[in-house]
């Protein structure tokens, strides 16, 4: 951390301006969860589409949360006075989030993965799917199955 040097009264009101808006944004944040956690018991009730929206309104509050947050980690006067603890545990912090984020896609993935396997076993594509294909015209085209370079990002369909 720096040196601390005398400030002036206006320094002083910005500061005390800041701590304001951080409680604010703290006190909305707490908010949400709350918001989040009691919608939780209403999708216990959810229909299919219901229930699609919702994991959809989920990853746009995760991506507006990220965007802010990568925002307040790029900013220099936030981050030029948080010693070094502080970041240690927020990268920690972090760090699990991510895990925890991957292991949450890895695991839809697998049993959106056994599903299709289900459904090739038994023969039996449905309806929608089959339209699908029909109407990007792959209905008897398989995607190429070359390997992808590692790290590239695949196209599922």
């Amino acid at each position: 951390m720096s040196r601390e040097v005398p400030t002036t009264e206006t320094i002083m009101e910005y500061l005390e301006s800041m701590i304001e808006r951080l409680e604010q944004w703290i006190r909305e944040q707490e908010r949400q969860v709350k918001e989040l956690e009691s919608h939780g018991e209403a999708m216990k009730l959810a229909d299919r589409l219901e229930l699609l929206y919702s994991a959809q309104a989920m990853l746009n509050y995760i991506a507006r949360v990220l965007k802010d947050f990568e925002s307040w980690l790029s900013n220099p006067a936030v981050t030029a006075i948080m010693p070094e603890d502080m970041l240690r545990k927020l990268e920690s912090m972090l760090r699990e989030v991510a895990v925890k984020f991957a292991q949450v896609d890895i695991e839809h993935t697998n049993e959106y993965k056994d599903l299709l396997t289900k459904f090739a076993r038994e023969g039996k594509v449905p309806s929608v799917l089959m339209l699908y294909f029909q109407q990007r015209g792959q209905a008897l085209t398989p995607p190429s199955r070359k390997r992808r370079g590692e790290g590239e990002t695949p196209r599922f369909f």
